[in-house]
Formats: C-alpha cells, structure tokens, sequence
C-alpha cells in the first residue's frame, strides 16, 4: 500500500542522515576565554575536538579588567594600554603556540573592560559561531552578589555558548 511504502522511505536510515547532515549547523570560529588560570584553560579540551570536527579556528580571548575608578562609558572606547597588553598578547601566543594545533589556530585578542561585556562584544566583531567558556560555580549570596561572567555571557550572548564547570 502506498501508506507503507512512505512510512518505510521515511524510516529508512539513510533518508534520515540525510536529513540530519543538511541542517547540521556550520561552525567556522569559536571563541576561548581564557584569564590564564589552569583552570580555564579546560574549556580549550571542549574546544579542541569541536574545532578539529568542524574544521573551525579557535579564537582566544583575554580581558583585562579596568583600573577601579575609571568612568564605566569611557572603558569601551579607550585602547588597551600597550603595557597591558603586550604581556598578556604573549601568553596568549605562547598558549596557542602549545595547545592549539596550527591549522585551528585562529586570532589572539586582548581587550579592556568588563569581562562578560568584552567576551560579547569580540563575539559579535569576529562573528563567532560558539562561546567555550569555564565557570567557576558560584551559588546562592556569593553568586548573587558577584554575578557570574559565564551566565551573563550566556544570557545576551546571540550564538551558542558551552560553559564549562571548572573542576
């Protein structure tokens, strides 16, 4: 019967992979924060499989926090002082020069502000297609408080973000 013959072509395997492999999503950057400690260097393990998959470049990010003080609208628009960022370029390089094989080696980006504003913010400039970040597990007071990078990274963030419990 024709009812049969449909139900089959629609559960055969291969019509099924087919369908899976055309809306498989692209991924071409993914975009690393990383603040130096060992720990956030975690996320890269999540980053490094998925960016060899997709053949995707793995951009690394680091954000240098304000001097306290600073007026909050000016901290966007200034450059990052070079002897500020000139160390933190060199770790990053150092770091991708030994943990990211070379051809997903993508940009190395120092910037100044506040961290989850900053991570958005290189996201939307480099047009990444996924966030691969640590968080740090914060609960309850502390967390309300602090607030969480990861989370409000996670909030406004307009592209998939892993985060990543740091352990």
């Amino acid at each position: 019967t024709p009812e049969t013959t449909r139900t089959r072509k629609s559960t055969h395997p291969r019509s099924v992979l087919g369908r899976v492999k055309s809306s498989y999503p692209r991924i071409r950057r993914i975009l690393v924060p990383l603040d130096f400690s060992g720990k956030s260097r975690q996320a890269l393990r999540y980053a490094l499989p998925l960016a060899d998959k997709f053949s995707a470049r793995i951009l690394l990010v680091h954000v240098i926090k304000p001097v306290r003080g600073a007026a909050r609208e000016d901290i966007g628009s200034l450059p990052v002082p070079r002897q500020l960022a000139q160390p933190a370029l060199r770790r990053l390089e150092e770091m991708a020069g030994t943990l990211v094989p070379r051809a997903l080696r993508g940009a190395n980006i120092v910037r100044l502000g506040s961290p989850h504003g900053e991570i958005l913010a290189a996201a939307r400039k480099f047009d990444v297609d996924m966030i691969v970040l640590t968080t740090q597990g914060r609960s309850g007071l502390k967390r309300l408080l602090i607030g969480s990078t990861a989370e409000q990274v996670m909030r406004h963030a307009t592209c998939p973000v892993l985060s990543i419990r740091r352990q």
